[in-house]
């Protein structure tokens, strides 16, 4: 007879045989590069991130010069003596301080938008490490399957082996190729769900669908979780949702300081030349200064400016209203990463040993026809399950991490 862990040693060997790959932390940042650099969102973000960076170099300091043309309709004597043809130019002088406020909110935006396309870069990443973590746990069912396919088929044999025996229970074979017809079709839909999440993984990527992937398998141990404290610490420098608010409330600044400068008076300056054309000789020229009387309308300019104020207060308001939304996510990542990570230890310790010993217990007393089938079933199932499961908590703990990745990403 084949013990239960002889099962193991033959699945383990069909599964080397084929490519298998570490979800790693390298193999992670592979991924997430290559999702974040090819996803169209991610890409275009990047766009609407380079047009701000245009819309810097579209700030004017000076406003486009005026040039204006006019004739004289009158006398000849008239027209010799005073020109018939009126030339003018006229240009608006800038209001101190209103350039660079422009300049200022155009670069503060252009920032903004920088911020705001790295979030569906994480997104996109954070998509493509996740369906490589689904894919990886996948594998491992698989093999924890194939696995107890094999152990099976070895306890139907002995099965038939002991029905022959007179103490034997013919009612045990029939049984056993029940549970092994039932393993098997359970092992075939876990590997067409296995292709089912390669696709998807492909798709996220960019990639043809039917692209292979190696066999992926999940740390042995789960990796170490990040303080919350030291992580909400990091909001402020790291989460570009955060950061994006932030300039946008350094562009409300700005607008505020705009605001106050429309209030200053508009100086323009002119040069008017009279021409008498048919002898193209300059009759006069006159320089001229223009100044608006903003006055008349303080109180609008006294309102646009409060309305910045108040738009400017408001965005710092957003600001710590975003942080402490991020920091209830961190605190809730961490929390599941670190639970996770206890379980997964707890059951890859004690509680699988213990399973481990009962199983090989009573498979041993089921030999001996001492123990019925059943409780040799029902320990086995229980062993599968814990390691199964041990495996879905190392998955649940990466995905948190994940989670945290986008909150608090690694610049």
């Amino acid at each position: 007879m084949l013990p239960f862990f002889s099962g193991l040693v033959v699945a383990g060997s069909l599964l080397h045989a084929q490519e298998t790959r570490l979800l790693n932390a390298d193999f992670l940042t592979g991924i997430r590069n290559e999702a974040a650099r090819t996803h169209p969102s991610a890409v275009a973000a990047k766009n609407l991130a380079a047009a701000s960076g245009h819309d810097i170099r579209s700030v004017r300091l000076w406003e486009d010069p005026m040039v204006g043309l006019g004739f004289t309709i009158a006398e000849k004597m008239m027209r010799m003596e005073d020109g018939d043809v009126l030339i003018g130019v006229e240009q608006v002088l800038p209001k101190p301080g209103m350039f660079e406020a422009r300049r200022r909110k155009a670069e503060a935006m252009h920032r903004a938008a920088t911020e705001n396309s790295r979030t569906p870069a994480l997104a996109a990443a954070a998509e493509a490490a996740r369906n490589a973590i689904e894919l990886a746990l996948a594998d491992e069912s698989i093999t924890l399957q194939q696995a107890q396919v094999t152990w099976l088929t070895a306890i139907v044999e002995n099965a038939r082996q002991m029905a022959a025996d007179p103490m034997g229970n013919s009612s045990d074979a029939l049984r056993m190729e029940t549970e092994l017809a039932k393993d098997q079709q359970m092992l075939d839909a876990a590997s067409r769900s296995r292709e089912g999440l390669a696709q998807k993984l492909n798709l996220t990527l960019g990639r043809p669908p039917e692209s292979p992937w190696p066999m992926l398998k999940l740390p042995a141990i789960p990796p170490p979780v990040p303080l919350a404290q030291t992580e909400i610490a990091r909001i402020p420098h790291a989460n570009p949702k955060v950061r994006a608010m932030i300039e946008m409330a350094g562009a409300a600044n700005a607008e505020t300081r705009m605001a106050n400068r429309e209030r200053l008076p508009e100086v323009s300056v002119g040069v008017d030349t009279n021409i008498y054309a048919s002898g193209s000789e300059v009759r006069s020229t006159m320089v001229g200064v223009k100044v608006t009387l903003p006055w008349f309308n303080d109180s609008s300019y006294q309102a646009d400016i409060s309305a910045a104020r108040s738009r400017e207060l408001s965005a710092t308001q957003d600001v710590e209203t975003m942080r402490r939304e991020v920091a209830a996510m961190v605190l809730g990542a961490t929390t599941e990463a670190a639970n996770a990570a206890a379980q997964a230890r707890a059951y890859s310790g004690e509680i699988h040993d213990k399973a481990r010993q009962t199983t090989k217990t009573i498979e041993a007393s089921w030999v001996s026809f001492k123990a019925p089938l059943s409780d040799l079933l029902d320990s086995a199932r229980m062993l599968f399950s814990i390691r199964l499961e041990q495996r879905r908590m190392i998955a649940m703990q990466l995905a948190a991490l994940e989670e945290l990745q986008t909150l608090v990403p690694n610049r």
